[in-house]
């Protein structure tokens, strides 16, 4: 068992709703629950449902709802459990949560559910980081990527470059023994293509980071541009609301503005910025030197220019150059566009014109960015650990490294990063880290 303490949480939304569900995990998870009942030596079987009434201490009826009983293991947190499904009134919630504080249960600290399951090896630490991204994700696809992680799948591919790395170990530590010299060019060689092997899974997995971080938390599309040109007209027509300030002054959005914003199947951020140009008023810099920053963190950017008065002189990676204020073109200017080599999105965002296919263009470039088959790492956490991996073994292989005494110091460190990814030497304030991203009930 995970530990000796009874706790509890709502684990559904705070608010008013049909119904509620107020989780208790622990060993007096049973026996707190039947003291709210009348017939306190009520037999409840496990996995069961009871419609029962719960009382508080002065005997008044709280609510008629329905509980179930969960003996451990064989429960989600391995431990007893009990789940009650209450209505939805947040007051009744409340006096539920209140009463069970006079039954010595404690309030559930976040992730806490999650930490018994992965201490009672219900789960593992890659399935408890798929959790938290399946409860985060907004996309289908991002659902669909951490459901294939809390499956498994991503625990045995690490388990499987892991358990390579261990044989090639195994295979240096014996040549070391027996120290037949004579050998060791052979074991080295067939040491760093296990290695390269390795290398080149991890990296693959490295790149997943990208496309799961769209699919999980939405695409960061960043519209940005010298000023006046239209860039907060482009943002409003793309929100099809007037959610930024439009004025013909140069200069007046200041501050980075952004809404969550669904293009097709893809969940995004869109981020209007402050106009790029060399100003000395110290605000309008600060707002500048933010568009840098989000610029860099964008995922696609959109480059929004004048198409009166200025054309484009190069090209960011993921980028479409938005050439707005086409309706002021004269018809001479609009030939001369239109027959140019340059790849743009002609719109013209006071009129609306040009919007749906500027919204198919941003389509089609997220959907190259973010597919990525096989499996994802969905945690930064993850990310870094591989990263370590990597960072160990790629001096071997690039330096074709022949001392296997050397090889074996670095396949060894390779190994214990992996120890760290699955959780079997984390360390208190790693796991701490974890969990503190879960919400209460959870």
């Amino acid at each position: 068992m995970s530990n000796q303490r009874t706790y509890f949480a709502l684990s559904t939304p705070n608010g008013r709703s049909a119904t509620a569900t107020i989780r208790i995990s622990g060993p007096d998870s049973k026996n707190t629950i039947l003291k709210l009942l009348k017939n306190k030596n009520k037999n409840l079987k496990p996995g069961l449902n009871y419609v029962v009434r719960l009382y508080n201490k002065n005997n008044i009826l709280m609510d008629k709802c329905v509980i179930v009983f969960y003996k451990g293991p064989k429960s989600f947190t391995g431990d007893d459990m009990v789940e009650i499904h209450t209505h939805g009134n947040p007051i009744i919630v409340d006096n539920i949560s209140k009463e069970l504080l006079t039954l010595n249960a404690k309030y559930a600290e976040a992730g806490e559910f999650t930490r018994a399951a992965l201490l009672n090896n219900k789960i593992d630490l890659i399935q408890a980081e798929s959790l938290l991204s399946l409860i985060n994700a907004k996309t289908t696809a991002g659902v669909q990527i951490s459901n294939t992680n809390l499956s498994g799948s991503l625990t045995t591919r690490f388990k499987e470059l892991r358990e390579l790395l261990i044989e090639t170990l195994g295979l240096l530590e014996y040549e070391l023994d027996i120290s037949e010299t004579n050998s060791q060019k052979e074991v080295s060689k067939q040491a760093l293509i296990s290695l390269k092997k390795v290398y080149k899974k991890a990296d693959a997995l490295i790149s997943s980071t990208k496309s799961a971080r769209i699919n999980i938390d939405g695409a960061r599309i960043v519209i940005f541009g010298k000023p006046n040109v239209g860039k907060s007209s482009v943002f409003n027509a793309l929100l099809s609301y007037k959610r930024a300030i439009v004025t013909e002054i140069a200069g007046t959005t200041r501050d980075s503005i952004q809404e969550r914003l669904n293009i097709r199947k893809h969940n995004t951020v869109l981020i209007d910025t402050a106009g790029i140009r060399n100003t000395k008023n110290k605000v309008e810099q600060l707002g500048i030197d933010r568009s840098k920053e989000e610029i860099k963190n964008a995922d696609v950017l959109l480059h929004v220019v004048d198409s009166v008065n200025n054309i484009p002189n190069k090209k960011q990676k993921n980028q479409i150059i938005v050439l707005n204020k086409v309706d002021l073109l004269t018809i001479n200017q609009k030939k001369i566009m239109t027959t140019t080599k340059m790849k743009a999105v002609f719109v013209s965002a006071k009129k609306r014109t040009g919007i749906n296919l500027l919204t198919k263009e941003i389509e089609k470039k997220l959907t190259t960015i973010s597919h990525n088959q096989g499996e994802h790492i969905t945690s930064l956490r993850q990310e870094q650990l591989l990263i370590k991996v990597n960072k160990a073994i790629l001096p071997m292989i690039e330096n074709q490294e022949i001392d296997i005494e050397i090889i074996a110091h670095h396949t060894k460190e390779a190994i214990g990063y992996f120890d760290h990814l699955l959780g079997k030497t984390s360390a208190d304030d790693v796991l701490n880290d974890v969990f503190s991203n879960f919400c209460v009930g959870k």
